[in-house]
């Protein structure tokens, strides 16, 4: 009897505990979804505060640096203007007083510029200006006398900087940068210290500070201006009028009939070239050219050409390259040269001239550094030696024959 209600009671309480052990977990997974699904939103947010954060790091990193350039310029233009109206008429020893900077830029910017002033007094000793150390002037000094106690840094009480040891005659500069709207503003001024502490200089400079930074050499400070003009030279290389002087040689091909070429014939030539244009993306020039080799051949030429900049722009720093389109006019004379001979003349002692004088347009490729150095390819094709037994020709595209090949050497004056 109790085994038979054993074996009908055990099946009842294991179910109950199977069910008791399920809603305990589901009710564990539910609360722990609920606590996801209620972070959800806080990570999400965090996530946005963080990348809010970084953008505003950015963002302040490149304030920052613009910040910075501004203040080098500034300080540029206070030394460069020196140099032109010195506040001392020999050179005089000042010290650094005081330098401040916008708030929220840290002693770092401050130490950058002080840094930058003085490399740029070094290398600019024509301003009188020389920066001079002195630890007592910026220590904090306590002064008593009858009037009282007065602890003050040395260069606020020349007093008792001069009690100390401290020296004497120097000035000491004071340099505030603020930033007011869009504008940095420096405001420089320098006093004396001696007890009455007076002002022998004062200077305020404004600069907007998204304003491209004129990044000066610190030796031969200029101005904006003058900076300007050297640029615009640069582009137009100092003026649009060029004296070439060129050494230039010209191959010709060799006929079938003849086997061997005439010599080559190698060209000093000068002249005048003028850009057509302000950036020099279209030139032109003309030369006179003279031949000579002993014994073998004379000649002189005039020559003409156009050339079109291959690109946009010409480049500072790197060749340039022109499509070449010329035209010359050529008379040699020799025997090295004689397959280019006129025809059926005659010297006046009856024998068979070697002069000729023909004409050639050229086609080629100039490469320029600077406008002053060049260096040019061309094939050029003589009209008077189409289909002639005397020169062959090195190609013939579109049945236009390229009798003479050249290259050439530039220098621009």
């Amino acid at each position: 009897m109790s085994h038979r209600s054993m074996s009908y009671v055990m099946p009842d309480a294991i179910n109950g505990a199977i069910g008791g052990a399920m809603s305990y977990v589901i009710r564990h997974v539910a609360a722990v979804a609920c606590l996801m699904l209620l972070a959800l939103p806080v990570a999400r947010a965090q996530t946005a505060e963080q990348a809010q954060r970084a953008e505003l790091e950015e963002l302040r990193r490149v304030v920052a640096g613009e910040v910075q350039l501004a203040a080098y310029d500034l300080v540029d233009e206070l030394v460069y203007r020196w140099n032109q109206s010195p506040p001392f008429g020999e050179p005089t020893p000042v010290i650094i007083a005081d330098l401040t900077v916008p708030v929220g830029m840290g002693t770092g910017l401050a130490a950058l510029v002080e840094n930058h002033l003085a490399k740029l007094l070094i290398d600019n000793p024509q301003s009188n200006v020389q920066l001079s150390a002195c630890p007592s002037c910026t220590a904090m000094l306590v002064h008593s006398g009858r009037e009282g106690t007065v602890v003050s840094r040395g260069l606020d009480n020349p007093k008792a900087l001069d009690k100390v040891g401290g020296p004497g005659g120097r000035h000491g500069l004071y340099l505030d940068l603020a930033a007011e709207g869009a504008w940095l503003v420096l405001r420089a001024r320098i006093t004396k210290l001696t007890p009455d502490l007076p002002i022998v200089y004062s200077q305020t400079i404004a600069s907007p500070v998204g304003a491209p930074s004129l990044l000066r050499s610190s030796q031969g400070l200029k101005s904006a201006a003058e900076a300007r003009d050297e640029y615009l030279d640069a582009l137009e290389d100092r003026g649009p009028y060029t004296i070439p002087v060129k050494f230039a040689v010209r191959t010709y091909a060799a006929a079938d009939e003849f086997g061997f070429p005439p010599a080559p014939v190698i060209w000093l030539q000068t002249g005048f070239e003028a850009a057509l244009t302000q950036a020099r993306r279209w030139k032109a020039d003309i030369v006179l050219g003279y031949a000579w080799l002993p014994d073998a051949y004379q000649g002189f030429m005039i020559q003409s050409r156009m050339a079109r900049l291959l690109g946009q722009t010409r480049s500072l720093t790197g060749p340039d390259v022109y499509l070449v389109l010329g035209a010359a006019l050529m008379t040699v004379d020799g025997v090295a040269v004689a397959q280019l001979a006129d025809l059926g003349q005659s010297n006046n002692d009856g024998t068979v001239s070697t002069r000729g004088t023909f004409a050639g347009l050229h086609l080629g490729l100039e490469m320029r550094v600077a406008n002053r150095v060049g260096a040019t390819v061309f094939l050029e094709n003589m009209p008077a030696f189409n289909d002639s037994d005397r020169i062959g020709d090195f190609v013939d595209p579109f049945g236009i024959e390229f009798h003479s090949f050249g290259a050439e050497v530039s220098f621009c004056f």
